[in-house]
């Protein structure tokens, strides 16, 4: 009987695992080393992989950004020369032509500027269908010039890539149009539509760039 009972007076004193593994967690000095290497290692990590996400998003929004305020104003810039407009609203005989000049030279550039970082940070596949997409209005830029030389070409050009372009759906009269003049309200109308399918597509680009992997990153 007293046997038993100092034996259930040693188990009594004896700590439980609970209260030793919480005097060893609140060891000072291991909460030290746990704390060094969250701070030089986790944390850094974490905070990288942010970093690295921000990065990715801003090089997606400046690009889309930049493709569509390129494009808008391409498109813009082009119906404008075509119907008419620069011409008589300038008493410079040769504005029209001047105004033609600066359009198709932002655009080109522009459009290669594009396609480099497309390249480079989406792939071959995103900046082939962005270098499609660009022949295709230039040659609309082009149709908005007085007709002369390669303009069939350019028009065949639109024609090839004509499925692409979501809602223009254009007769072989308004094709021929196309190839013939930039004069007249059925002109004025396959233009427009033209230009609307090429917004529609680069809306489409964007949204193929918005999902795609920013390589590196």
């Amino acid at each position: 009987m007293g046997t038993d009972s100092a034996s259930g007076q040693q188990q009594g004193r004896r700590p439980s695992w609970h209260g030793e593994l919480k005097s060893w967690l609140s060891n000072p000095l291991l909460v030290t080393v746990v704390a060094a290497l969250l701070g030089s290692l986790l944390i850094p990590s974490i905070t990288r992989k942010w970093q690295d996400h921000q990065k990715a998003l801003e090089i997606q929004t400046g690009l889309v950004s930049e493709m569509s305020q390129s494009v808008s104003s391409t498109v813009a810039g082009s119906r404008f020369i075509a119907e008419g407009l620069v011409a008589r609203s300038s008493d410079d005989p040769r504005g029209e032509q001047r105004a033609w000049n600066d359009l198709y030279r932002r655009w080109t550039t522009s459009s290669a500027s594009i396609g480099a970082k497309l390249d480079a940070y989406f792939g071959s596949k995103v900046a082939s269908d962005w270098q499609a997409f660009s022949s295709a209005l230039t040659d609309y830029v082009q149709l908005s010039a007085v007709p002369g030389p390669g303009r069939e070409s350019q028009v065949q050009q639109i024609f090839d890539y004509r499925s692409r372009l979501p809602g223009v759906r254009l007769s072989r009269p308004q094709w021929i149009l196309l190839a013939r003049t930039r004069s007249g309200l059925t002109f004025q109308d396959a233009y427009g539509r033209l230009g609307f399918g090429l917004l529609a597509r680069q809306n489409e680009l964007v949204q193929q760039v918005l999902g795609s992997h920013v390589s590196g990153f």
